[in-house]
């Protein structure tokens, strides 16, 4: 399968978790609306680290990948690192943790990022694209 392929059904699914974070968050289901909106940032990250032929088979290592190899080589802003790791730490406290509560304004912040860091990964692989294609 080409990288090309592999990007595009990843930032489908990225793009898809998104518009699916939004139907919880409307229903006042905001744990869910989080888990949702961080899978979306996880695909879009992943889809770089793909780009960057970098593989990773866990949360975490996605994060720590992701921090080295696309917020320390300058390609995204350290706000996007923060907003992705934000958005995990609220999936897993909403997915995992009984007595958590998440609140709307929380989910609502996480929605925004995601969009914010799903918009900028189509940025970056536009890039990262054109250098390939020209370099």
């Amino acid at each position: 399968m080409e990288v090309s392929e592999i990007t595009e059904q990843q930032l489908k699914i990225a793009w898809g978790r998104l518009d699916a974070a939004k139907y919880p968050f409307d229903g006042g289901f905001y744990k869910d609306s989080v888990s949702r909106a961080y899978y979306s940032m996880y695909h879009a990250a992943v889809t770089i680290l793909t780009l960057k032929n970098i593989k990773v088979r866990r949360h975490s290592g996605v994060l720590r990948m992701f921090g080295l190899h696309v917020i320390q080589e300058e390609d995204m802003e350290h706000y996007h690192a923060k907003s992705l790791k934000f958005a995990k730490g609220g999936r897993e406290k909403g997915d995992y943790d009984i007595f958590v509560e998440i609140s709307e304004e929380e989910s609502e912040t996480v929605i925004d990022d995601a969009e914010k860091f799903l918009k900028r990964v189509e940025g970056l692989i536009e890039k990262i694209e054109e250098g390939a294609a020209g370099g």
